[in-house]
């Protein structure tokens, strides 16, 4: 069983394996291609399998190192860089104390001035708080305001929808509606249709008896003009 030479770091730590161009005869002059091998017979494939895990562990745990050394890496850069500006400040600070003093060499420094320096710088850096303090709020209040409009603005969608499909509701509605009206309005008609028919049929045969009873009443009045001329004789 072969395996590959990552790192002479690592093989050393593993028994039992030596690199080819040691004296074992297995290898001939010439070029060293990195591999090494088994001295003894080959072992199981249980124990082969245990020892892939065992140098899996190292190139994980070797990963590792090399992650934790990168994060370290970048820590301490991090650290230097702060370090530089506090070294920065300080040296400002420095020369800042080395000119007043060059400035008042003659005379007593005054505690008093001092003192008001840093009552100055406090009172400074408290208006900074303040402010800082004061835009944070500014911004969460133009947070909630901006929340609340949202809120609202959902509100009002929410309720756009349900007004709309109400309307749509209402208008499928008024359609069947309007579909029953007119089916019972047509229904109507077809009665009224009917009805006009049967009118026209009764007016015609009222018409057929009057002109029945005028032809009657004409022969009743041709008897009596009969009867009259018989009496008159």
């Amino acid at each position: 069983m072969v395996f590959k030479d990552e790192s002479s770091e690592d093989t050393s730590s593993l028994p039992y394996m030596h690199s080819t161009s040691s004296t074992d005869g297995l290898n001939q002059e010439g070029q060293n291609c990195g591999f090494v091998e088994w001295v003894d017979h080959q072992w199981p494939p249980t124990m082969q399998n245990a020892l892939l895990k065992l140098w899996a562990m190292v190139e994980d745990s070797k990963s590792a190192r090399v992650n934790d050394n990168l994060e370290s890496s970048f820590t301490i850069h991090h650290l230097t860089e702060e370090k530089n500006k506090l070294e920065a400040n300080y040296d400002k600070l420095v020369q800042d104390v080395h000119e007043l003093m060059s400035f008042q060499e003659d005379r007593v420094v005054d505690f008093r001035y001092l003192q008001d320096n840093l009552t100055y710088q406090q009172q400074c850096r408290s208006e900074l708080v303040a402010d800082m303090k004061a835009q944070m709020a500014k911004k969460d209040a133009e947070f909630e305001k901006l929340k609340q409009n949202y809120e609202v603005l959902l509100n009002l969608t929410r309720a756009q929808a349900t007004v709309i499909q109400n309307l749509k509701l209402k208008h499928i509605k008024d359609k069947q509606l309007l579909s029953e009206d007119k089916m019972n309005l047509e229904l109507k008609n077809a009665e009224l249709t009917k009805s006009e028919e049967k009118l026209t049929q009764e007016k015609l045969e009222l018409k057929l008896q009057i002109a029945e009873l005028m032809k009657a009443e004409e022969k009743l009045k041709e008897k009596i003009k009969g009867i009259q001329a018989i009496l008159e004789k």
